[in-house]
């Protein structure tokens, strides 16, 4: 097992494609700023916008890269930089099934190590995997969907998100005569928010609806159409981007956080209204909301949108049953989310890749 002396003179590269609209920017940025706290060599390596890198992580450890589109090409050239920097160890946020990072950290002799967080799979997923010296996955049926195969179930983790329990906490409860149902994250036909505008047009005139995030130009002048038709103009309210240091303050004026989406891996989305106590109403959206919300701990998965629309209504005349939700979404998170869990689980993982 590593000394922590061996710790300081490790260096881990993260990469993702930028901090504009990959999903998972938080959740790295999260798990490589407690690394550098533990005095970790931390870098990130991203294609687009470095400037967008929060600016909470020290600019001397952001990397530009500049591909091609030629893989050969940009393994060679990615390798190189690997070397420069002497990376121990690259762990990839990438959504994509490129080969560039597994072929590049084969030719500098170092450990490449991914997180599948999406539904997509297909035989280029499958080289990568067998490429990968591991994979973590935040999705408990991806075990059963995509690593079925002797070569990739030996070295797979199951290493659900978490947060951070210092910042997602309950606050001052809100004084509102509304009843206010949210949704943040981006506004795209995956997220789906037009169910949650049809869902409201059959609730009661004191349900409004708050939704946060940066919008797909496109898919906004649909939700407006749709908002129009309904005649929902005075109750649904689009509240732009919010960072994520200022979520708390905005779960804490939220009676409900819904989650629409057609698919999705295991949503931090969720577990943060949960940690809040801000129960959740969450579309069955491909297995980690299931398990995120397994026994009605602090929500429910609705099947339909009479389903929704049901529930909602549930939710806002019963307060016995809302405060029994909204403390068991505090425990929920908190026994089984936490971002020290999942820290503590990559840092064991990083060990046993580098022993």
């Amino acid at each position: 097992m590593l000394t922590i002396i061996h710790w300081v003179t490790i260096r881990i590269l993260y990469t993702i494609p930028n901090f504009k609209t990959a999903g998972s920017q938080y959740v790295l940025l999260s798990i490589a700023e407690a690394l550098i706290s533990s005095q970790i060599n931390v870098y990130i390596a991203v294609e687009n916008f470095p400037e967008l890198v929060p600016s909470s992580f020290p600019k001397s450890k952001i990397i530009h890269l500049h591909f091609s589109g030629k893989t050969i090409n940009d393994a060679i050239y990615f390798s190189k930089i690997l070397r420069k920097y002497n990376i121990d160890l690259l762990h990839s946020w990438d959504y994509k099934s490129n080969l560039v990072e597994a072929l590049s950290c084969h030719l500098a002799g170092i450990k490449y190590l991914f997180t599948k967080k999406n539904n997509a799979w297909s035989r280029r997923w499958y080289l990568k995997g067998l490429l990968a010296h591991h994979i973590a996955y935040d999705n408990p049926e991806m075990k059963n969907r995509f690593f079925k195969s002797w070569f990739i179930s030996r070295k797979i983790s199951f290493i659900p998100h978490g947060v951070d329990l210092n910042v997602f906490k309950p606050q001052e409860p809100k004084i509102s005569v509304k009843f206010k149902i949210c949704s943040i994250g981006n506004i795209t036909s995956n997220k789906n928010q037009a169910d949650i505008i049809k869902a409201l047009h059959q609730l009661p005139d004191d349900v409004v609806l708050e939704l946060y995030g940066r919008a797909d130009k496109l898919y906004k002048v649909e939700l407006n159409k749709l908002i129009d038709k309904l005649d929902l103009n005075q109750r649904v309210h689009f509240k732009g981007f919010v960072e994520n240091s200022d979520v708390p303050k905005v779960l804490s004026e939220q009676d409900l956080f819904v989650l629409s989406s057609k698919q999705e891996g295991l949503p931090v989305s969720i577990l943060e209204a949960l940690a809040c106590g801000v129960p959740v109403l969450s579309s069955d959206s491909g297995g980690g909301t299931i398990y995120i919300l397994q026994a009605n701990r602090g929500g429910y998965v609705y099947k339909s949108l009479d389903d929704l629309i049901e529930k909602i209504r549930v939710l806002k005349d019963d307060s016995q049953l809302y405060k029994r939700l909204s403390k068991s979404a505090i425990e929920n998170v908190n026994s089984r989310f936490s971002k020290q869990l999942e820290i503590s689980a990559y840092k064991d993982l990083y060990l046993k890749l580098l022993n």
